[in-house]
């Protein structure tokens, strides 16, 4: 902990220094060289930062948003979601009267026709042959 009257620090000389393999911080009264007392070289500061841990709050800040804020999307959810209407009751049938067909028209009697018919025209009822 660094005292009201100086500043703490710490060695970066590792492997020269048993003050920096040790990570020991240092502690140097105000007016003197912010500089290692084993191997001289300067200090890194190290900030003593508030007590009591101040990541923490800020963590502890942050998941109570984020339970906020899935708890507000789950809220969310349910009400554009709602409850899913009844399908509605299909209609009876209707019964739907098919149109009468018109009478068959009787076909015209169509004059015998003299001359030469050839088997073709007379398939398709071109035209008649008279009568042997």
């Amino acid at each position: 902990m660094a005292s009201l009257t100086g500043k703490s620090g710490k060695c970066s000389n590792f492997g020269n220094c048993s003050l920096a393999d040790a990570r020991t911080t240092i502690e140097v009264p105000n007016g003197m060289d912010f500089v290692c007392t084993e191997c001289g070289k300067p200090l890194l500061l190290t900030d003593p930062g508030p007590q009591g841990g101040g990541n923490s709050r800020a963590l502890a800040v942050g998941a109570l948003l984020l339970v906020l804020l899935l708890a507000a999307g789950g809220i969310g959810w349910s009400l554009m979601s709602g409850k899913k209407a009844p399908a509605p009751e299909p209609a009876p049938p209707v019964a739907v009267e098919q149109p009468q067909a018109p009478p068959k028209a009787e076909p015209a009697v169509q004059p015998p026709v003299t001359g030469n018919c050839s088997d073709a025209d007379e398939r398709v009822g071109l035209c008649r042959r008279p009568a042997q």
